[in-house]
């Protein structure tokens, strides 16, 4: 989880569409599998966490800050993972770090609903700032870091030297972690074979 957090949080503060290209593929190169398939369908929006919304986090941050103050905080600073990482409590520090994404994901998914309150205390509180707002953008969707599907899919392509057409042509006939892709990527597999129906066929414009 420490090197997602850390990854999209270079990806906030990146203008450049180059950078970010460039971020993203070296992630996926020294990231083994299956976190970054887990990684890249959160970046390009295919990861869903059934139990979490972003009223879960509203009503868990004031019950552990004054409700005034969150409500001003979250008006000011407009997005509820950055204020809710800002302005969460510096309690006595809990020995322990985050899982790893696929395990954090995991655990999410199959936590009962009553039992998220605690767990998210938990690691709200050992988390670092930047990793209490990666935590709850990825819980809650919507990154907002100025990575779109495609410049996900374009990271891939540079990173395993492929045509990005070639990666869209089966992308809808993928499903995370990706291993299929991300083998074929690595050169250590043919490119994965789908159903003719997932191709993606880009129309052609008449002239």
């Amino acid at each position: 989880m420490k090197e997602f957090a850390t990854l999209i949080d270079k990806l906030s503060l990146t203008p450049s569409r180059n950078r970010k290209i460039e971020l993203m593929a070296d992630y996926f190169k020294a990231t083994p599998s299956p976190e970054r398939g887990v990684a890249l369908a959160i970046l390009t929006g295919n990861l869903d966490l059934k139990n979490i919304k972003a009223s879960f986090f509203k009503q868990l941050v004031m019950e552990h800050v004054d409700e005034v103050l969150f409500k001003l905080s979250y008006d000011y600073v407009g997005d509820l993972g950055e204020t809710v990482a800002l302005i969460w409590p510096n309690y006595q520090p809990e020995k322990g770090a985050l899982p790893n994404l696929v395990e954090l994901i995991d655990i999410l998914n199959t936590t009962k609903k009553s039992d998220l309150p605690d767990l998210l205390v938990h690691y709200l509180t050992i988390a670092q700032t930047h990793e209490r707002w990666a935590l709850i953008k990825m819980a809650t969707g919507g990154l907002r870091i100025g990575v779109s599907a495609r410049l996900a899919k374009t990271a891939l392509a540079k990173m395993g030297g492929k045509d990005l057409q070639e990666i869209e042509e089966i992308w809808h006939g993928l499903t995370p972690p990706y291993d299929n892709l991300f083998n074929w990527l690595d050169g250590k597999a043919d490119k994965p074979v789908i159903k003719h129906t997932e191709t993606f066929h880009p129309l052609m414009l008449s002239n």
